[in-house]
């Protein structure tokens, strides 16, 4: 999730400017950092924008020489200082033990090249297991494998999830050459084939002995890997006893077999910066004048500072 939507972020740059001419570029200096519930705290990445038609490699253009704190506020504030590391642009936190604290707002301050960039999240409450998880589920009974957690949801707003997989234990593929074509056929007992909707994706077929062969590359790790979109009230059923049913739909499974599944709670930031990227990469209907910027949190600058809280368990999809 982190170094998805990470590189998301970077590719924030080759959009960042109106239209198609470089007349007037000004460079803004670009921020991606998510920091997660329990987890240490993250390293953050500064870059600046290029010009529309550049190739954009954020190591050339990552920012050297900046002042980089991080500030968990309330009664218990405390400033953690961030150190360069041998990347350029990205800075880790000089205390690699601290962790991030659910429930708890923290602020960014960068200070570079005489400019000053700041941005703010809340990070949502901790995300824990109710009762059992499904241990299996039948592809296509259902809408998909259901997850209950607590009930996260504040006064201030409604708790947003986005579901992620991975399928840990995939079917190896090895490269065949079919009539001057390359193919990918499956090696025999390696793992589990791929699930139906995936299947006609990368147009593969069944063939004698039990192996498939595609004429796309299923090792791929988007095919491996999955994401939902944005799951918010209309989609999951409050049980009225503190805890939520969310389901995970098929679509976000590449592979039968056992998945790691995860449900991820956004912040107010990465849910905007989620929804919004997912327009920005085609998910909708709108014309290219109409699609919005995508969203950012980051005063004096583009990017996102953001926030999650996440739980995963492991489920098997069982072929019917």
């Amino acid at each position: 999730m982190r170094i998805s939507l990470l590189l998301a972020v970077l590719a924030l740059a080759l959009g960042a400017c109106d239209g198609t001419t470089d007349d007037g570029f000004t460079p803004q200096l670009v921020v991606a950092a998510q920091l997660g519930a329990g987890e240490p705290l993250p390293s953050v990445r500064l870059t600046r924008t290029s010009p529309f038609l550049d190739v954009y490699d954020p190591t050339d253009l990552g920012i050297v020489g900046a002042t980089v704190t991080v500030t968990r506020t309330g009664a218990d504030e405390a400033v953690y200082a961030y150190v360069p590391t041998q990347t350029p642009g990205v800075y880790a936190p000089a205390d690699a033990s601290v962790t991030v604290t659910a429930g708890t707002t923290y602020r960014l301050r960068v200070e570079a090249d005489g400019e000053t960039v700041t941005a703010e999240t809340t990070v949502p409450p901790t995300l824990l297991t109710v009762g059992e998880p499904q241990v299996s589920v039948v592809y296509g009974v259902g809408q998909g494998p259901e997850v209950r957690v607590n009930r996260t949801s504040t006064a201030e707003r409604q708790a947003t999830f986005v579901a992620t997989t991975r399928a840990l234990d995939p079917a190896d593929f090895v490269e065949v050459d079919v009539d001057g074509e390359t193919f990918y056929r499956s090696v025999p007992g390696s793992g589990f084939l791929l699930t139906p909707i995936y299947a006609r994706i990368l147009d593969c077929e069944d063939e004698e002995g039990g192996t498939i062969l595609c004429a796309e590359d299923p090792r791929d790790d988007g095919i491996r890997s999955g994401t939902s979109p944005v799951i918010n009230e209309a989609s999951y059923i409050d049980l009225g006893d503190g805890s939520l049913l969310v389901q995970v739909p098929f679509l976000a499974f590449g592979y039968y077999g056992p998945s790691r599944v995860s449900l991820v709670s956004l912040d107010a930031a990465l849910q905007a910066f989620v929804q919004t990227q997912a327009v920005q990469l085609g998910g909708s209907t709108l014309s290219p004048g109409e699609i919005p910027n995508v969203t950012t949190n980051v005063v004096g600058g583009l990017g996102l500072f953001g926030s999650y809280a996440r739980v995963s368990n492991q489920t098997e999809i069982v072929e019917p």
